[in-house]
């Protein structure tokens, strides 16, 4: 079967025949069909893209009709009059990672800067020759890179007023429809209309990753896991992961109908799936199993999806000229467990992060090859001192890994002060073939274990701590 041509996006993408409506489908047994909280009219073309600010209550659209505006999550109403300027239709909005300037790329190939009130930040970027069709902050938010229907790559920096320090990076993927920074920002990711996803050193241009070849659609939307170890695109009919060092497919998430945008929740192990035929659906990361109903509403395709800071609304806009906001847990009310980088990381403010961690698909950790923002220094000294207070409230606030859980019956049970836990065997596997396949274990050192206040108070010095035994050196395994 040939692969499915995926629409232009600036061309109104005809509509479908008209669906059975959800009350029509809907068994008298099912759970009641989520509906939209709000929806932002007053664009007079198809949205294509569109940011949450930090405050968890505004959003900035961007238009075909030239213009973007700033909404109200609480009141559904326009906040002001639009914001209006030369360069043409709208393709890209990328906010900053302080919440402070929302980047605009523009059909002219230019990428302008906003601050959050409507107002233009002096200087327009120029340098492509044709339009900018994506857009993207590193996390140090020092640079942004825009990607260009004539194929190339800018990376600019923000100080210096747009100066570009790296490109322009020839992708040779006949235009560049999807661009993200990586969490650790040492790569960029590209999605392409040749149906290829290349990854870029974001501070030399060069492909660090054999391009992922015949993909079959257009890319129309690529995103990192918080960790920087994944990669999720929406190609036809799936939303597809790879691995980000491999490019290796690890798994995919089958729609009914093929897919324009994604995102993944910053709060919660959950991705979105949104595209033809108004198609919108939430996904468990972990479980890779569907949540709750889809919540479409059949009155247009959405071209962009995204999740508040906070993760309590998603939210898409498209071709019917609209964004839908929705409550997240009115499509699903039960909620997979929050990753547990949500208790080190803080959505809206990157300085907070901590590095030590190694949580997880969806767990934001430190990369040595991205310098620390001289910026964030003194908010990290501050973090540090709230992070080491927060880990003798709540020791027990890290979450194993898929590969390091333990069975319920395993796991040790704890006093309200704390109790030495009993030893626990570690599987120790070798690299040469066992005659009877079996495996060598070794003791691990019993550990001591408090609880909440027992932790507070050892910290304090009111209860002595008790030294742990040495083990002894490891005997080697029967066979």
């Amino acid at each position: 079967m040939p692969p499915v041509a995926m629409p232009t996006i600036e061309e109104n993408v005809s509509e479908p025949p008209a669906m059975p409506t959800a009350e029509e489908n809907q068994h008298p047994t099912q759970p009641k069909k989520p509906t939209p909280k709000h929806r932002f009219k007053g664009h007079e073309n198809q949205i294509l893209d569109f940011v949450f600010l930090h405050d968890n209550i505004h959003v900035v659209s961007g238009s075909l009709d030239g213009r973007m505006r700033k909404w109200s999550c609480e009141t559904g109403l326009l906040i002001g009059e639009p914001w209006s300027a030369k360069g043409g239709k709208i393709h890209a909005l990328a906010l900053s990672p302080d919440g402070r300037t929302v980047a605009c790329g523009r059909e002219d190939g230019s990428v302008q800067r906003w601050d959050t009130d409507g107002k233009m930040v002096e200087g327009v970027w120029t340098g492509h020759k044709e339009l900018v069709r994506s857009l993207s902050w590193s996390p140090n938010r020092d640079h942004i890179a825009s990607g260009s229907d004539d194929g190339t790559i800018l990376i600019r920096k923000v100080v210096e007023g747009g100066e570009i320090e790296v490109g322009p990076i020839e992708t040779r993927q006949d235009g560049v429809l999807s661009l993200a920074y990586s969490p650790s920002g040492d790569r960029i990711a590209s999605g392409g209309k040749n149906q290829t996803i290349c990854i870029w050193d974001s501070k030399t241009g060069e492909l660090v990753v054999e391009p992922i070849k015949d993909l079959g659609h257009y890319v129309w939307s690529v995103v990192w896991s918080l960790d920087s170890t994944k990669l999720y695109a929406a190609l036809g009919h799936f939303a597809r992961v790879f691995d980000s060092n491999s490019g290796t497919e690890l798994h995919r998430f089958e729609n009914t109908y093929p897919l324009i945008s994604l995102a993944l929740s910053p709060k919660h192990n959950v991705l979105a799936c949104v595209g033809i035929r108004g198609i919108a659906q939430l996904w468990d990361t972990m479980s890779h199993q569907p949540l709750g109903q889809p919540f479409n509403q059949g009155d247009g395709i959405p071209l962009c999806v995204a999740f508040s800071p906070d993760g309590k609304y998603v939210a898409y806009g498209g071709t019917n000229n609209v964004i839908t906001l929705w409550v997240v847990k009115e499509i699903v009310p039960e909620l997979p467990s929050p990753p547990p980088s949500c208790l080190e990381v803080d959505a809206t403010n990157p300085c907070t992060q901590s590095g030590s961690d190694d949580y997880g698909d969806f767990s934001q950790s430190y990369h040595p090859s991205a310098p620390p923002d001289p910026s964030c220094r003194s908010q990290n000294a501050h973090a540090s001192s709230a992070h080491r207070f927060w880990n003798i409230l709540i020791p027990f606030r890290h979450r194993p890994t898929e590969s390091e859980s333990i069975e319920l019956h395993q796991r040790p049970k704890y006093s309200f002060l704390g109790r030495r836990s009993r030893p626990q065997p570690v599987v120790q596997p070798h690299s040469t073939p066992q005659t009877l396949g079996a495996q060598a274990t070794i003791q691990q050192p019993a550990q001591e274990h408090h609880g909440c206040w027992g932790n507070f108070c050892l910290a304090f010095g009111c209860i002595p701590r008790r030294p742990l035994p040495i083990p002894s050196a490891a005997q080697p395994a029967t066979l």
